[in-house]
């Protein structure tokens, strides 16, 4: 029988496997299917337990990823941050991605931008978007939903840790090991804001400048010891 995160990954192949056809379009069906499923997900199903959880916490890294599965059209990972840790504020650029809490309490602030999906961000460029309210999400939480368009960015703090959320992304980043590539991840900064009144998601509307990597967040890496996935990985 079939493991419950197979049976996710499988969903994720069957919603995002086709996307490098010319003719792809996303099936709104398999994609709320495969939101229904990993809102189903617990940390057992991923042999997530406290020994792993503790380790995080002494280990000296601010987070530790756990890698799944990978191919050309879907990455599955699981991200533990340490208690009180935020992860910076980072686009997924023409990326899908579904996360789903698992253990732990974060706090998700998100934000669209007022860009195309498809326009290219420079380095020394002010971009515009809006900042979405945020929310609290924990192991009871539904998985929530970022496009290419709509709540793109965000950040992630841990406000009871070590917090694991697991991740799905179509399709993956891809860079070279220069950091350049098609999908390169980018980090952001917010330099000014006003509120929004209009909106009962949208609290303010912020400009945002491109930064570096920051130094002092970085990750270590875990094994997945969670049931092995058996499906086409090309």
């Amino acid at each position: 029988m079939a493991s419950a995160v197979e049976i996710l990954a499988k969903q994720a192949m069957k919603t995002f496997g086709d996307r490098r056809s010319v003719n792809y379009r996303l099936c709104q069906k398999n994609l709320d299917k495969l939101w229904s499923l990993m809102n189903k997900i617990t940390a057992e199903d991923v042999k997530l337990d406290k020994s792993i959880l503790d380790f995080v916490s002494v280990q000296p890294a601010p987070m530790c990823a756990m890698d799944i599965f990978e191919n050309k059209d879907i990455t599955i990972a699981i991200f533990i941050l340490k208690h009180g840790i935020t992860m910076p504020m980072h686009d997924h650029p023409g990326m899908h991605g579904l996360l789903k809490v698992i253990s732990g309490i974060v706090e998700l602030n998100s934000y669209s931008l007022k860009a195309k999906s498809d326009h290219i961000i420079k380095a020394n460029e002010e971009i515009v978007a809006v900042r979405h309210r945020p929310v609290i999400l924990h192991s009871n939480s539904s998985a929530c939903v970022l496009t290419p368009s709509d709540k793109n960015l965000h950040e992630i703090s841990c406000i009871k840790g070590p917090a694991a959320f697991l991740d799905i992304l179509s399709p993956p980043y891809d860079v070279d090991i220069f950091g350049h590539g098609p999908r390169p991840c980018t980090y952001f900064k917010a330099v000014k804001s006003k509120l929004c009144t209009e909106s009962t998601d949208v609290i303010e509307e912020v400009h945002l400048s491109v930064v570096e990597s920051p130094p002092d967040f970085y990750s270590s890496s875990l094994e997945y010891i969670g049931p092995p996935l058996k499906i086409y990985n090309d």
